[in-house]
């Protein structure tokens, strides 16, 4: 059969399958207002439930997939009829925040969400919005973006109205979606900007390189670290040289420029977040040109008095992954004499292509398994009730209002929140989190089955992280460390593989404003002599970050050092 004759006979098909004098019609305009109405009502009614608090994605400890894909299907269905209300509708979901019914704690949020996961329902909301093509919908979103209270002092739905526009067009396939996250990444509040920074890095281009590379100028913490993280992605598909990349000149151009702003970065910045993502954004990169901006890391992170992350040893893995050479850590002498001695003929190994057999091992080879200082972490955070006490923090250094003038009044919580926020954005996608919250008693943020998960970082478990769960956090009870330690270490317990994860916590970060009173074991000595005692055999570096001044700094610094560690604390 020719085409054309199968075009005929297709447009032909559907007369010759009706009865005989039957006429061909589109469905009645009854029938289509009907099944709309019925979408509508479905979800209204869901949505409904949704803000109460009373729907559920979760079942037998486990997320319930069956009612995953249910919720999927009836937002398609929604987003089918491609009109302004079926936008509103799903913005909706969006962008609502749920109420816990009867929730006061900080544990009974932690539950609530673990639940719920409203992540998830944001993410498929947003996956369904951006899909829509009615031009009636973009404009009114991108109105949103200009609403009156975004700049207003307390939280407010304009502010999370914008903030569930930029996860809409982070991704989004127009132009006009792109350049609107251009100009909010300049022009919006700050913690706006950092989420415009993120959505822009949702696909980052080459093209966009120019306005990262500025922002990472910018005075707030958080946009230089989401602009740092969005460098290296966009950079690396065009010149990882393990994947065989031969940039051209235009290319390498951008690649150095990039490579000199983030060194500057590691060498200057006095935010040690902000210096961990250019460690990453230059590591991510895997081309040679990254090295000496490393090894320059290196020895100024070894110069510095303070390091609650231990950036040296983090810079040192890195070099180490890149190179394959190993060498004893402490000093940045080896490296520079490596470099000096090998840098000029250095080159990096291409992957083996699908069905090639990989070439002999060499002196190289741990490039090809880059690991980093740590990309498995387990935070075990104090929400105690003290917490809510009043703190005064100076600022000093790099993007800081007067760089060590006003002192700023705020609460020990939410100085946690706002170091924690800064932290889990300096993360490379994929690095495995979680949290331990402790007040009275324990608790988990991600579980599943019952047991803790391991979460890998991505946009959806950050967006609940950051906007979902830490905000959420409410200071109550006594300090029951033990007891959350000793939950952190059971983690720890089952080894690095086994039948539940795919890989375990090598690094524990203890933020916490005083000595424990409530739980098992109060007494400070003996909390010691246990955590010893139980991570002698499972080496999991323990780190403590304290707060305030009536904190007991010799204990936790002392735990800190026992356990390959590092203490620092925050006036």
């Amino acid at each position: 059969m020719t085409p054309r004759a199968a075009r005929l006979l297709a447009s032909l098909l559907p007369s010759l399958l009706l009865p005989p004098g039957a006429v061909a019609q589109d469905p009645p305009a009854a029938d289509t207002a009907q099944v709309q109405a019925a979408d509508i009502t479905a979800f209204t009614a869901w949505l409904k439930e949704y803000e109460a608090g009373t729907f559920r994605l979760v079942k037998d400890g486990s997320t319930d997939e069956a009612a995953v894909a249910a919720l999927d299907a009836r937002m398609a269905k929604v987003a089918a009829w491609n009109t302004l209300e079926a936008a509103r509708m799903l913005f909706a979901a969006a962008s609502v925040e749920p109420k816990a019914p009867g929730a006061r704690t900080s544990t009974e949020l932690v539950d609530f969400y673990r639940e719920l996961q409203p992540w998830r329902v944001q993410a498929l909301a947003c996956k369904h919005l951006r899909a829509m093509t009615s031009q009636d919908v973009l404009p009114w979103l991108l109105a949103m973006l200009n609403a009156k209270g975004l700049r207003a002092a307390q939280p407010n739905q304009d502010q999370r109205n914008a903030a569930a526009v930029l996860r809409v067009l982070a991704g989004h396939p127009s132009v006009e979606a792109q350049l609107e996250l251009l100009r909010a990444c300049r022009a919006m509040p700050s913690e706006l900007r950092v989420q415009a920074v993120a959505a822009m890095a949702k696909n980052p281009t080459l093209e966009l390189l120019p306005t990262l590379l500025e922002l990472l100028r910018d005075a707030e913490p958080n946009v230089r670290i989401a602009a740092a993280n969005a460098i290296g992605e966009a950079l690396q598909p065009h010149v990882d040289e393990t994947l065989g990349k031969q940039p051209d000149a235009a290319t390498v151009g951008l690649r150095d420029q990039a490579v000199e702003k983030l060194e500057a970065l590691l060498l200057k910045d006095t935010i040690w977040q902000v210096r961990s993502s250019a460690a990453f954004a230059l590591a991510v990169m895997r081309c040679k040109a990254v090295v000496p901006a490393l090894i320059k890391g290196l020895e100024a992170e070894l110069g510095r008095k303070k390091d609650p992350w231990a950036m040296d040893v983090r810079l040192h893995k890195i070099l180490e992954g890149l190179t394959g050479q190993t060498v004893v850590r402490g000093s940045a002498a080896p490296w520079k004499a490596f470099w000096a001695a090998e840098g000029a003929a250095f080159t990096v190994r291409p992957k083996p292509k699908p069905g090639e057999k990989p070439a002999v091992a060499d002196k190289y080879e741990k490039f090809f398994d880059l690991e980093v200082e740590s990309d498995r972490v387990l935070f075990v955070l104090d929400f105690s009730g003290s917490m809510a006490e009043p703190a005064k923090l100076t600022p000093r250094g790099t993007g800081t209002a007067g760089d060590g003038g006003v002192t700023a009044e705020t609460t020990k919580a939410a100085l946690v929140v706002s170091e924690l926020k800064k932290l889990i954005l300096s993360l490379p996608d994929g690095a495995l989190v979680n949290l331990v919250v402790f007040g009275d008693d324990v608790r988990v943020w991600r579980e599943e089955g019952g047991r803790p998960a391991l979460v890998k970082l991505d946009d959806e478990s950050r967006d609940d992280l950051l906007g979902n769960f830490l905000d959420n956090l409410r200071p109550s009870g006594s300090t029951n460390l033990y007891g959350a330690l000793d939950r952190a270490l059971e983690f720890g317990d089952r080894g690095l593989y086994d039948k539940y994860y795919a890989a375990g916590f090598d690094t524990l970060y203890v933020i916490s404003d005083g000595a424990p009173t409530a739980g098992a074991v109060v007494d400070k000595e003996e909390i010691r002599r246990r955590v010893r005692e139980r991570n002698g055999l499972r080496k999991v570096t323990i780190h403590c970050i304290t707060f305030g001044e009536q904190n007991d700094m010799d204990f936790l610094r002392s735990m800190a050092e026992e356990n390959g560690g590092r203490h620092i604390h925050v006036d």
